[in-house]
């Protein structure tokens, strides 16, 4: 090729500026450096054989000054046709904003699924080749950019930094070993980094879902993507002596399909959040690269994403369009003055229910007494446990929960069970049901022979004991991806009154906590109410599977389908302590929640939590049934 043929810097410089150009025209100017690209993240370089880059300091520096701002070039000619489409009056389309990685901008060399979609879709990109997921949550520009267009639809595409471990797959392996199946040579910190990309993810949802109510959110989980001796997949397999390419290509299947598993997951707990399953879309002869499609195989993935915005668009209004073009020209930098700040209103709808989205349901149950016809003449006076029980309530109400308390003498055996019934046979896949109980805990001798200790825990209804047994029995009758979350301010067992009850004042952390009267049923007590009712609590026992306490022989003998997590006041051989406005455990979770503000997982609850009580009294966190990766995520509450 001729230097004549060929076009200057400032030539490119001003076919870059002209809106009139599409990328698909631009694409021969640029070629990719794969040494210098990272995974999602594409390093252009400027096509020599058709632009003259002079052999100088001075052509060097304004060739990278363009390449660098590749993204941003990008965006803002995005953003110019979203302008001039609105603009133009004639587009009655749904307006969309965008947020995602290099499948939904691929900078000149790809037409990627925004630049399919955008020919036909009224489109605000805030796309960016690289963007991470916490990137994209921490700055948080598609809040404004919703709020201001208007939008009644939100693109998102994210997560694939994490699905190849951002170019560091090679530690998530094994050594190859034929006697190993493809997913046996992905290590567990392979799943423990998906499930930190998913809480990310769920986050994201969750914030645009509540702060606006109408937008339909879109996502996707990503193709099979094809091992090619490349630096994400097959030379990091290759290092870890993996390196026939179908085994390559399997392990790469398992990796895509964990990651759409939870995607899959995530939509059935989050408000209007539409997964497109891109599996099997693309052909093996439609990759540009070991990660990313082609123009051909971008076009089915964008067919795809049409498809939901057809459904959707038929449903919407015409929006008034409100985007100001100094946000639209706004840079990716992030700024610490916009990447802090959270208004009110956001603040108040982190854990708030999402219209549309799931269904949540709770019970509340608070005892400051108990029958003594039942308890052998013992009554078990406790002061705060109705107040648990209002306090707990609140929250929940607060959350958008459907709410119920059973108080002292309404908190019967057959009102708590007919309750959780009630909430196993009308919850769904996605649901949350929120137990909380406040009273004496208490214990009775194992009849099933399957408690390590010999006893049954129980809480201490109003008429009777609820045995541990009895409460795995009611998990098992809830379906499959319903979460249940148990907050139990009680002793789970009589022989915590073995422990030690402090006197006077402890201190946790630093603050006084007054000490208080013990939530356990005294073992006299216990004793007597057992042979007063022993023929009562033998049949019951008798009647009962496999329970609790060897947790993994109940697992394969007696499955449960729901997620179900514990938050209790204490462990075993502790005991949790009444109070006067509250139990201390209560007191401390109402505390650490502090109106919603708190904003991070369960396993960060717990131990915030644990931090407020004296160390004699350790809250516990435990699961049962399935893993569900998407509510250890969550906020604690989040319906």
């Amino acid at each position: 090729m001729t230097s004549s043929s060929k076009i200057s810097l400032e030539e490119l410089n001003r076919k870059l500026a002209d809106p009139s150009l599409s990328e698909q025209e631009l694409q021969k100017y640029f070629t990719v450096d794969d040494e210098k690209s990272g995974p999602f993240n594409p390093v252009l370089e400027i096509n020599r054989e058709l632009v003259t880059v002079p052999a100088t300091p001075e052509g060097r520096a304004r060739s990278a000054a363009l390449l660098n701002s590749a993204n941003f070039i990008s965006r803002l000619r995005r953003q110019a046709a979203f302008h001039n489409r609105i603009g133009s009056g004639d587009y009655k389309g749904p307006v969309i904003v965008s947020e995602g990685d290099s499948w939904f901008q691929y900078p000149f060399r790809l037409m990627d699924v925004i630049d399919q979609l955008m020919k036909h879709y009224a489109i605000f990109s805030l796309d960016a080749a690289g963007d991470t997921l916490s990137n994209m949550l921490r700055q948080a520009e598609y809040m404004d950019a919703i709020e201001n267009t208007g939008a009644s639809i939100f693109l998102f595409s994210g997560g694939g930094n994490d699905v190849v471990a951002g170019g560091n797959l090679a530690a998530h392996l094994f050594d190859f070993d034929p006697a190993l199946p493809p997913e046996g040579h992905l290590r567990p910190s392979f799943e423990t980094m998906l499930d930190d990309a998913i809480g990310m993810y769920g986050k994201l949802v969750r914030q645009v879902a509540k702060a606006f109510p109408k937008v339909q959110i879109l996502c996707h989980g990503y193709d099979y993507t094809i091992p090619a001796k490349g630096n994400w997949l097959g030379k990091p397999m290759e290092s870890r002596g993996i390196k026939d390419p179908d085994f390559q290509r399997a392990i790469a299947r398992v990796m895509i399909d964990r990651f759409n598993e939870r995607l899959s997951l995530l939509q059935s707990s989050s408000a209007r959040l539409n997964y497109i399953n891109c599996r099997n879309t693309v052909n093996t002869t439609e990759w540009f690269d070991e990660l990313h499609p082609t123009d051909n195989g971008y076009a089915k993935v964008a067919q795809k994403f049409a498809a939901l915005i057809e459904q959707f668009a038929a449903k919407a209004r015409d929006v008034e369009h409100k985007a100001s073009k100094a946000r639209a020209a706004r840079s990716k930098a992030p700024s610490a003055a916009t990447a802090a700040v959270e208004t009110p209103a956001r603040l108040a709808a982190a854990g708030s229910r999402a219209t549309d989205g799931p269904s949540g349901m709770s019970l509340h149950i608070g005892l400051n007494m108990v029958s003594a016809a039942h308890y052998a003449g013992w009554e078990g006076p406790l002061r705060a446990c109705e107040f648990d029980a209002s306090d707990m309530q609140e929250i929940a109400n607060s959350l958008g929960y459907e709410t119920t308390s059973l108080l002292t003498k309404e908190a019967t055996r057959q009102n708590v069970i007919r309750e959780i019934k009630k909430a196993a046979r009308d919850l769904k896949q996605g649901d949350i049901f929120l137990i909380s109980y406040s009273g004496h805990g208490g214990q009775l001798p194992d009849f099933n022979n399957d408690e390590d200790d010999s006893t049954d825990e129980t809480w201490c209804l109003y008429d009777g004991q609820l045995v541990d047994d009895e409460l795995y029995g009611l998990w098992s009758e809830f379906r499959a991806g319903v979460r249940v979350l148990v907050v139990s301010d009680s002793c789970h067992s009589g022989t915590v009154v073995r422990a030690g009850v402090p006197n006077g004042h402890a201190l946790a952390n630093g603050h006084a906590v007054a000490a208080g009267i013990p939530r356990a049923m005294p073992i006299d007590v216990a004793t007597r109410t057992f042979r007063q009712n022993r023929d009562f609590y033998a049949r019951l026992g008798a009647s009962m599977a496999l329970g609790e306490g060897r947790n993994l022989t109940r697992e394969i003998t007696s499955p449960i389908s729901c997620s179900v997590r514990l938050i209790s006041g204490c462990q075993d051989n502790q005991v949790s302590l009444d109070g006067i406005g509250n139990g201390a455990f209560t007191a401390a979770l109402i505390s650490t929640w502090n109106h919603g503000r708190f904003n991070r997982d369960y396993a960060a609850f717990h131990r915030a939590i644990m931090m407020k009580l004296p160390p004699d009294q350790t809250p516990n966190h435990w699961q049962v049934g399935p893993r569900n990766p998407i509510y250890d995520a969550q906020t604690p509450f989040a319906i």
